[in-house]
């Protein structure tokens, strides 16, 4: 059983309906944004004043 607006993969509909399918996505996109501003923030400083002498 199929609707039109399912915005839900077939393989996860048995786990999700669509308000928690969009939270979901919310959650992911957010947890993977962040890590992204956190490693380049990481780098960011490292590159400024190294905190492990590894090699230079």
């Amino acid at each position: 059983m199929r609707d039109d607006d399912d915005l839900v993969p077939s393989r996860w509909r048995s786990l999700f309906n669509n308000q928690d399918w969009l939270m979901h996505d919310i959650m992911v996109k957010s947890f993977w944004a962040f890590g992204g501003i956190a490693a380049v923030a990481h780098l960011a400083v490292w590159l400024w004043r190294p905190w492990l002498n590894v090699g230079i």
